[in-house]
């Protein structure tokens, strides 16, 4: 099905591996011209030459801003915006301190503010974008493999959303998706079957499967859906 995206710039944060490479990857394969930024410079070399990377630490606003005006030079600007970068933490509140809280809420959080606040005016005025948000389960449900930092900056990401959808309103689009169990690097590979035999489907879900959900949302098939949270869990959460 051709979701209508040819043509279509779009930025992606956290693109040099994992998730955030599959759907860089997918909205390429969609015909968008895609901007991969990321801080791991020699993974982001690995990407295809139709990927522009753009090195950057989205907790560094200078650098956010450099990154943008390569990609407004190369592709004149961005329709859709894949907040994806992020960093997990486990620790609980014992052994959580506030230097490590603030460093999980600024890239997972902040980094998606700044973007978010650089790109939304232009998206206003071109009459057309998408924002989409990388929340997680444990944003909604508390951390079951996590800590309280990475559930608050996920909380957070998708109350940020919400926001961004009444403000985007009526031509800009915000959602979320809150994926669980997907099998990537920040999955523990030794608690994978234990986690699988928990789930309803019967499995870890696949960073495609979550590229498709970024796609669906950056189309025009989603332009009635705003402020949402998209679950991806393959059942383990049903609200």
């Amino acid at each position: 099905m051709d979701l209508g995206l040819s043509g279509k710039t779009a930025l992606v944060t956290g693109a040099a591996q994992g998730l955030g490479r599959a759907i860089a990857l997918r909205l390429r394969d969609e015909g968008c011209l895609v901007a991969a930024l990321d801080m791991n410079t020699c993974a982001l070399a690995n990407l295809p030459d139709m990927v522009l990377p753009l090195a950057a630490d989205v907790t560094v606003e200078a650098e956010l801003q450099a990154a943008m005006a390569q990609m407004t030079e190369a592709f004149g600007g961005v329709d859709i915006l894949v907040n994806n970068a992020g960093v997990q933490s486990k620790e609980r509140l014992p052994e959580l301190d506030t230097e490590l809280f603030e460093h999980v809420l600024k890239v997972n959080l902040t980094g998606a503010f700044m973007l978010s606040r650089l790109v939304l005016p232009q998206m206003k005025e071109r009459g057309w974008g998408r924002i989409i948000n990388m929340g997680s389960m444990a944003g909604k449900a508390g951390g079951l493999t996590t800590g309280a930092a990475y559930t608050a900056s996920k909380a957070g990401l998708m109350g940020l959303t919400k926001s961004l959808a009444r403000e985007g309103a009526p031509h800009v689009t915000a959602n979320a998706l809150a994926p669980a169990f997907i099998e990537t690097e920040m999955t523990d590979r030794a608690i994978r079957a234990e986690l699988a035999a928990q789930i309803p489907v019967g499995r870890l879900g696949t960073p495609q499967e979550v590229a498709a959900a970024v796609a669906f949302l950056a189309s025009d098939l989603a332009g009635y859906i705003t402020g949402e949270v998209m679950d991806i869990n393959g059942g383990f959460l049903i609200d």
